[in-house]
């Protein structure tokens, strides 16, 4: 069986969203229209998905985005997944969820939306009305079969409120609530990277500039005690569902993403990051998923990774995920 090493597959069906979240390099010019005439049409994600069944591999598919329920043909690709004995998941903004209610229901094994507290929070880091409209859209998703899970971003906005905005949401009765360290490097960090794609890859990535951050320490002070406050409530059992508190990896533990996951963007691009688009190891609209998966280029990347030279991974919550699994 080939890819026996794939646990976990993301589709980013569209760069394009309906918000603009303050902390989000997108809103800062990171997609244009050019990038909309360069999605992948519906049939290429189809035919992915064929090469990966033929192998006779089931890995997890991440329905990603942007937001992926702007795709003009959500349901019927996800239908189509379905139908292929794949298990299932989205991240999405909750925004759109009552137009597709029926799919995410009967066909998700784990959805998970972007919830960053009540409304004062949620909506002066997603946009005026949003949370009322996802409160409402959460009571749609009541007779789901799979999961709900909130990704909530401790950004500046709400990181003190932590320990209270568990609560919150844990009043509409998700499986999980996973609070994400907010993503930033400094200028140094931000040329060192683009150095080291220069070097290694011939390739860039200027967009990488809209994260850029030099001071943070009172944003760590606030984290720090935040978390601190979190962690007290919850082995109090304050909260009743289970809570995580998503962490940046040691130092000497390489990130096991470009082994165990693949990322395919909407244009084609085959990476292993969901966030950093500097790299790719090849698109799948001039080669097979696994002539790039087993290339030298994905290989190279992977050496790399090992010997920790990403000065951007440190920072990156995701790379403490060693399962890479739905919940």
């Amino acid at each position: 069986m080939f890819f026996p090493e794939i646990v976990s597959m993301h589709f980013q069906l569209t760069g394009r969203c309906n918000l603009k979240c303050i902390f989000c390099g997108q809103q800062n010019g990171m997609f244009s229209a050019r990038d909309r005439e360069e999605e992948l049409p519906f049939e290429k994600w189809i035919s992915l998905a064929e090469e990966i069944r033929r192998s006779g591999a089931r890995p997890e598919i991440i329905l990603w985005g942007g937001e992926p329920l702007l795709h003009p043909r959500f349901d019927e690709l996800a239908e189509r997944l379905h139908c292929m004995e794949f298990p299932l998941g989205i991240v999405t903004n909750g925004t759109l969820a009552d137009r597709h209610a029926a799919i995410l229901n009967d066909r998700f094994r784990t959805i998970y939306i972007s919830l960053d507290g009540n409304a004062e929070y949620h909506n002066r880091i997603r946009g005026k009305g949003v949370f009322e409209k996802v409160s409402a859209n959460l009571a749609l998703l009541n007779k789901r079969r799979g999961h709900l899970v909130f990704l909530c971003t401790l950004a500046d906005e709400n990181v003190s409120a932590a320990p209270e905005i568990a609560e919150t949401l844990a009043r509409f009765r998700p499986d999980k609530i996973i609070f994400q360290r907010l993503m930033y490097f400094s200028a140094q960090e931000i040329a060192d990277y683009r150095h080291w794609l220069k070097t290694t890859f011939q390739t860039d990535d200027p967009s990488i500039e809209v994260w850029r951050r030099d001071d943070d320490s009172e944003y760590r002070m606030r984290l720090e005690a935040a978390v601190t406050a979190l962690r007290r409530r919850m082995d109090a059992g304050a909260y009743p569902c289970a809570i995580e508190i998503s962490r940046h990896l040691a130092e000497g533990e390489p990130c096991l993403a470009p082994f165990r996951r693949v990322h395919i963007k909407y244009n084609g691009d085959l990476l292993f990051c969901t966030d950093f688009y500097g790299f790719s190891a090849g698109n799948v609209k001039r080669n097979t998923i696994r002539e790039i998966f087993y290339g030298p280029r994905a290989a190279l990347f992977r050496r790399e990774i090992e010997a920790s030279r990403n000065p951007l991974c440190r920072h990156c919550s995701w790379r403490s995920n060693r399962l890479f699994r739905l919940d």
